[in-house]
Protein backbone atom coordinates (compact mmCIF):
# COMPACT_ATOMS: atom_id res chain seq x y z
CA UNK A 1 0.00 0.00 0.00
CA UNK A 2 1.58 3.43 -1.08
CA UNK A 3 1.98 6.06 1.66
CA UNK A 4 0.47 10.03 1.76
CA UNK A 5 2.46 12.53 3.26
CA UNK A 6 0.25 14.85 5.17
CA UNK A 7 2.09 18.38 6.88
CA UNK A 8 -0.14 19.64 9.58
CA UNK A 9 0.78 23.52 10.62
CA UNK A 10 0.93 25.64 13.93
CA UNK A 11 -1.71 23.86 16.54
CA UNK A 12 -0.62 26.11 19.38
CA UNK A 13 -2.92 24.45 21.21
CA UNK A 14 -6.08 23.66 19.59
CA UNK A 15 -6.54 20.20 20.47
CA UNK A 16 -10.28 20.21 19.37
CA UNK A 17 -9.12 21.18 15.47
CA UNK A 18 -6.58 18.87 16.01
CA UNK A 19 -8.96 16.18 16.56
CA UNK A 20 -11.27 17.40 13.31
CA UNK A 21 -8.66 17.75 10.83
CA UNK A 22 -6.67 14.22 11.79
CA UNK A 23 -10.30 12.45 10.82
CA UNK A 24 -10.27 14.30 7.88
CA UNK A 25 -6.88 12.85 7.13
CA UNK A 26 -7.86 9.40 8.20
CA UNK A 27 -10.76 9.40 6.24
CA UNK A 28 -8.97 11.26 2.90
CA UNK A 29 -6.05 8.59 2.97
CA UNK A 30 -8.83 5.46 3.29
CA UNK A 31 -10.28 6.95 0.65
CA UNK A 32 -7.00 6.41 -1.87
CA UNK A 33 -6.31 2.74 -0.83
CA UNK A 34 -3.54 4.65 1.04
CA UNK A 35 -1.42 4.74 4.54
CA UNK A 36 -1.11 8.42 5.99
CA UNK A 37 2.38 9.80 7.33
CA UNK A 38 1.69 13.18 9.14
CA UNK A 39 4.15 15.61 9.80
CA UNK A 40 3.54 17.87 12.37
CA UNK A 41 5.51 21.48 11.50
CA UNK A 42 6.12 22.51 15.12
CA UNK A 43 4.23 24.72 17.83
CA UNK A 44 2.20 22.81 19.81
CA UNK A 45 2.08 24.56 22.48
CA UNK A 46 0.82 28.30 23.96
CA UNK A 47 -2.01 30.57 22.86
CA UNK A 48 -5.00 28.06 22.67
CA UNK A 49 -6.33 26.30 25.72
CA UNK A 50 -5.08 22.73 25.20
CA UNK A 51 -1.71 22.68 24.80
CA UNK A 52 -2.09 19.46 26.73
CA UNK A 53 -3.88 17.55 25.11
CA UNK A 54 -2.50 18.39 21.61
CA UNK A 55 0.72 16.78 23.16
CA UNK A 56 -0.94 13.56 24.48
CA UNK A 57 -2.52 13.02 20.91
CA UNK A 58 0.62 13.30 19.69
CA UNK A 59 2.29 11.02 21.89
CA UNK A 60 -0.52 8.19 21.60
CA UNK A 61 0.27 8.34 17.74
CA UNK A 62 -2.12 7.50 14.90
CA UNK A 63 -4.99 5.04 15.51
CA UNK A 64 -4.58 3.38 12.09
CA UNK A 65 -2.55 0.28 11.42
CA UNK A 66 0.31 1.58 8.72
CA UNK A 67 -0.07 5.49 9.56
CA UNK A 68 2.94 7.27 11.19
CA UNK A 69 3.38 10.38 12.78
CA UNK A 70 6.36 12.88 12.53
CA UNK A 71 6.38 15.75 14.86
CA UNK A 72 8.78 18.42 14.67
CA UNK A 73 10.00 21.04 17.23
CA UNK A 74 8.65 24.45 17.19
CA UNK A 75 10.10 27.92 18.66
CA UNK A 76 7.06 28.06 20.98
CA UNK A 77 7.62 24.03 22.22
CA UNK A 78 11.38 25.24 22.50
CA UNK A 79 11.04 27.89 24.76
CA UNK A 80 8.80 25.68 26.81
CA UNK A 81 10.93 22.83 27.34
CA UNK A 82 13.83 25.52 27.99
CA UNK A 83 11.77 27.47 30.70
CA UNK A 84 10.00 24.65 32.15
CA UNK A 85 13.32 22.66 32.99
CA UNK A 86 15.74 25.17 34.46
CA UNK A 87 13.94 25.19 38.25
CA UNK A 88 11.24 24.12 40.44
CA UNK A 89 8.98 27.45 40.52
CA UNK A 90 7.11 28.93 37.01
CA UNK A 91 9.24 32.45 36.34
CA UNK A 92 7.29 35.07 36.22
CA UNK A 93 8.01 35.79 32.68
CA UNK A 94 7.09 32.30 32.04
CA UNK A 95 3.77 32.76 33.84
CA UNK A 96 2.46 34.92 31.59
CA UNK A 97 4.09 34.55 28.31
CA UNK A 98 3.10 30.66 28.75
CA UNK A 99 -0.51 31.16 30.68
CA UNK A 100 -2.67 28.87 28.62
CA UNK A 101 -0.21 26.06 28.50
CA UNK A 102 0.60 26.38 32.58
CA UNK A 103 -3.58 26.59 33.26
CA UNK A 104 -3.94 23.56 30.76
CA UNK A 105 -1.23 20.99 32.88
CA UNK A 106 -3.03 22.51 36.40
CA UNK A 107 -0.37 24.91 37.19
CA UNK A 108 -2.30 27.58 37.69
CA UNK A 109 -2.34 27.11 41.39
CA UNK A 110 0.73 26.64 42.94
CA UNK A 111 3.10 27.91 40.07
CA UNK A 112 5.59 24.87 40.21
CA UNK A 113 7.08 23.36 37.39
CA UNK A 114 7.82 20.14 39.13
CA UNK A 115 5.93 17.12 40.53
CA UNK A 116 4.31 17.52 37.60
CA UNK A 117 4.18 14.18 35.97
CA UNK A 118 2.42 14.96 33.08
CA UNK A 119 4.72 17.83 32.26
CA UNK A 120 7.94 16.01 32.76
CA UNK A 121 6.57 13.23 30.25
CA UNK A 122 5.51 15.99 28.00
CA UNK A 123 8.66 17.96 27.94
CA UNK A 124 10.88 14.96 27.24
CA UNK A 125 8.74 14.13 24.32
CA UNK A 126 9.23 18.13 23.12
CA UNK A 127 13.02 18.01 24.20
CA UNK A 128 13.46 15.04 21.25
CA UNK A 129 11.98 15.64 18.45
CA UNK A 130 14.07 16.97 15.22
CA UNK A 131 13.78 20.29 13.49
CA UNK A 132 13.30 18.93 10.25
CA UNK A 133 12.37 15.88 7.86
CA UNK A 134 13.86 15.49 4.47
CA UNK A 135 12.08 13.00 2.37
CA UNK A 136 13.79 14.09 -0.70
CA UNK A 137 11.17 15.88 -2.51
CA UNK A 138 10.11 18.70 0.37
CA UNK A 139 12.06 20.05 3.80
CA UNK A 140 9.75 19.91 6.57
CA UNK A 141 10.91 22.13 9.25
CA UNK A 142 8.66 25.23 11.54
CA UNK A 143 9.96 28.60 10.26
CA UNK A 144 12.02 27.96 6.96
CA UNK A 145 15.75 27.88 5.80
CA UNK A 146 18.23 30.78 5.43
CA UNK A 147 18.93 30.88 1.48
CA UNK A 148 22.41 30.06 0.05
CA UNK A 149 23.24 27.95 3.34
CA UNK A 150 23.13 23.89 2.64
CA UNK A 151 20.41 22.16 4.05
CA UNK A 152 23.14 20.44 7.07
CA UNK A 153 24.55 23.70 7.78
CA UNK A 154 21.40 25.54 8.86
CA UNK A 155 21.52 26.70 12.06
CA UNK A 156 18.90 26.09 14.98
CA UNK A 157 17.72 29.76 15.12
CA UNK A 158 17.13 29.69 11.58
CA UNK A 159 15.12 26.54 11.74
CA UNK A 160 13.04 27.81 14.45
CA UNK A 161 12.86 31.69 13.95
CA UNK A 162 13.56 33.05 10.35
CA UNK A 163 10.99 35.25 8.70
CA UNK A 164 11.54 37.79 6.11
CA UNK A 165 15.19 36.51 4.57
CA UNK A 166 13.28 33.30 4.08
CA UNK A 167 9.71 34.57 3.12
CA UNK A 168 10.83 37.30 0.68
CA UNK A 169 13.53 34.82 -1.18
CA UNK A 170 11.97 33.95 -4.85
CA UNK A 171 14.57 31.69 -6.12
CA UNK A 172 14.20 27.79 -5.76
CA UNK A 173 16.15 26.11 -2.74
CA UNK A 174 17.53 22.89 -2.64
CA UNK A 175 14.09 21.62 -1.47
CA UNK A 176 10.32 22.68 -1.25
CA UNK A 177 10.23 23.62 2.02
CA UNK A 178 7.04 23.03 3.62
CA UNK A 179 6.57 25.46 6.80
CA UNK A 180 4.37 27.18 9.80
CA UNK A 181 5.46 29.87 12.04
CA UNK A 182 4.27 32.88 9.93
CA UNK A 183 0.65 33.43 9.60
CA UNK A 184 -0.34 34.01 6.23
CA UNK A 185 -4.08 34.09 6.32
CA UNK A 186 -7.24 32.04 6.42
CA UNK A 187 -5.67 30.16 3.47
CA UNK A 188 -2.24 28.24 2.92
CA UNK A 189 0.22 30.01 0.71
CA UNK A 190 2.04 28.46 -2.03
CA UNK A 191 5.33 29.30 -4.15
CA UNK A 192 6.99 27.18 -6.32
CA UNK A 193 9.81 27.00 -3.74
CA UNK A 194 7.58 26.61 -0.32
CA UNK A 195 4.22 25.69 0.99
CA UNK A 196 3.34 27.76 4.04
CA UNK A 197 0.49 26.29 6.22
CA UNK A 198 0.14 28.15 8.85
CA UNK A 199 -3.41 29.56 9.36
CA UNK A 200 -3.43 30.76 12.24
CA UNK A 201 -5.54 28.02 14.16
CA UNK A 202 -5.63 29.38 17.61
CA UNK A 203 -7.27 32.49 16.26
CA UNK A 204 -8.68 31.83 13.49
CA UNK A 205 -10.43 28.44 14.18
CA UNK A 206 -8.32 27.03 11.10
CA UNK A 207 -6.15 24.35 11.00
CA UNK A 208 -4.54 23.49 7.93
CA UNK A 209 -3.04 20.38 6.15
CA UNK A 210 -0.79 20.00 3.34
CA UNK A 211 -1.49 16.95 1.22
CA UNK A 212 1.32 16.01 -0.37
CA UNK A 213 0.33 13.19 -3.00
CA UNK A 214 3.51 13.22 -5.26
CA UNK A 215 4.23 16.35 -7.04
CA UNK A 216 0.24 17.10 -6.21
CA UNK A 217 -0.01 19.32 -3.25
CA UNK A 218 -3.89 20.23 -2.09
CA UNK A 219 -5.10 21.13 1.25
CA UNK A 220 -7.11 20.09 4.31
CA UNK A 221 -8.74 22.14 6.49
CA UNK A 222 -10.21 21.34 9.85
CA UNK A 223 -12.83 24.76 10.82
CA UNK A 224 -13.90 25.68 14.23
CA UNK A 225 -14.71 28.35 16.46
CA UNK A 226 -12.03 31.15 16.54
CA UNK A 227 -11.11 32.72 19.25
CA UNK A 228 -11.71 36.65 19.08
CA UNK A 229 -10.00 37.48 22.41
CA UNK A 230 -6.62 35.94 21.22
CA UNK A 231 -5.61 39.04 19.00
CA UNK A 232 -6.12 41.24 21.92
CA UNK A 233 -4.38 39.22 24.94
CA UNK A 234 -0.97 38.89 22.63
CA UNK A 235 -1.32 42.51 21.88
CA UNK A 236 -1.77 42.59 25.97
CA UNK A 237 1.57 40.72 26.34
CA UNK A 238 3.91 42.36 24.31
CA UNK A 239 2.99 45.44 25.87
CA UNK A 240 3.28 44.17 29.27
CA UNK A 241 5.71 41.82 31.51
CA UNK A 242 4.47 41.08 34.80
CA UNK A 243 2.99 44.28 34.54
CA UNK A 244 5.53 46.29 33.79
CA UNK A 245 6.13 48.14 30.31
CA UNK A 246 9.13 46.31 27.94
CA UNK A 247 12.01 48.02 28.39
CA UNK A 248 14.74 47.94 26.17
CA UNK A 249 17.13 45.90 28.04
CA UNK A 250 13.63 43.53 28.91
CA UNK A 251 14.12 43.23 25.43
CA UNK A 252 17.94 42.60 24.83
CA UNK A 253 17.41 39.81 27.71
CA UNK A 254 14.46 38.09 25.41
CA UNK A 255 16.29 38.10 22.23
CA UNK A 256 19.64 36.90 23.91
CA UNK A 257 17.50 34.49 25.30
CA UNK A 258 15.45 33.07 21.94
CA UNK A 259 19.60 33.37 20.34
CA UNK A 260 20.31 30.66 23.39
CA UNK A 261 23.23 33.03 24.86
CA UNK A 262 22.05 32.90 28.07
CA UNK A 263 19.86 30.48 29.96
CA UNK A 264 16.26 30.76 31.69
CA UNK A 265 17.76 31.42 34.92
CA UNK A 266 20.19 34.41 33.70
CA UNK A 267 17.10 35.21 31.92
CA UNK A 268 15.62 35.97 34.77
CA UNK A 269 18.08 37.87 36.69
CA UNK A 270 18.37 40.51 33.67
CA UNK A 271 14.71 40.62 33.89
CA UNK A 272 14.91 41.69 37.81
CA UNK A 273 17.52 43.65 37.02
CA UNK A 274 15.39 45.68 34.00
CA UNK A 275 12.44 46.10 36.30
Amino acid sequence: MRTITYAIGDIHGRADLLDQLLVLIESDASSKQAHAKVVFTGDFMDRGADSFGVVERLIAGPRRAGDTFLPLRGNHDDLFVRASTHGRDVPEWAWHLFWHTIKSYGLHQDRTWKGNSQLGRHGDFLAGLPLTHDDGRYLFVHAGIRPGVPIAEQTEYDLLWIRDEFLHHEDLLPRRVVHGHTIMGDKPAMRPHRVSIDTGAYRSGILTAAVLDDAEVTFLQAIGEPDRGALVREALLIETIAGRSVSAAMQRAFDAFVAREIDAAELDRRLGRAA
